[in-house]
């Protein structure tokens, strides 16, 4: 085979390959692209609700958050049933969230950024709640590159 008919056809190999992963993500479920306005139209929602106590549950990436916020603020915090170890603990309430999604935008676009070279395969899928326009689900899939991520939110209640 040709060097350059051996080419064309790895890249449409990898080609169909990211495509089949992204259908895979849109068909599974009702999420929307993950787009700098979408952000900005939840974070509007989230703030109209008024909500600053809360329990959250979510699994990040495998492992399980627990995190309550007072008067927004994170009071407790846990991992997999462990204290949290970190200096930001705001990282892992709603609006922390909503920042994680603001830095995947802002990778996806910086050519020296990690998703360099691969941003044009990426996949990153969101779904907002409707009402209060939290993080319900976050997907991201690099194109068979190992690097993907996710966020489900397991559980949300409001607290007096």
């Amino acid at each position: 085979m040709k060097k350059s008919t051996r080419t064309n056809f790895l890249l449409a190999v990898s080609a169909f390959a990211i495509a089949t992963a992204g259908m895979f993500f849109v068909s599974r479920e009702p999420t929307e692209t993950l787009t700098t306005e979408g952000l900005a139209a939840a974070r509007q929602r989230w703030r109209a609700g008024d909500v600053t106590n809360y329990r959250i549950r979510f699994d990040m990436h495998g492992s399980v958050y627990e995190v309550e916020v007072r008067r927004g603020i994170v009071e407790t915090a846990t991992t997999d049933g462990n204290p949290l170890r970190s200096a930001d603990p705001g990282a892992y309430s709603v609006d922390g969230l909503f920042e994680t999604l603001e830095l995947e935008l802002e990778n996806r676009s910086d050519p020296r950024g990690p998703f360099a070279g691969r941003a044009e395969t990426m996949v990153m899928r969101v779904r907002f709640n409707k009402e209060l326009g939290y993080v319900e689900r976050y997907l991201r899939s690099s194109g068979g590159m190992g690097r993907g991520a996710s966020i489900v939110m397991l559980e949300f209640e409001p607290i007096e």
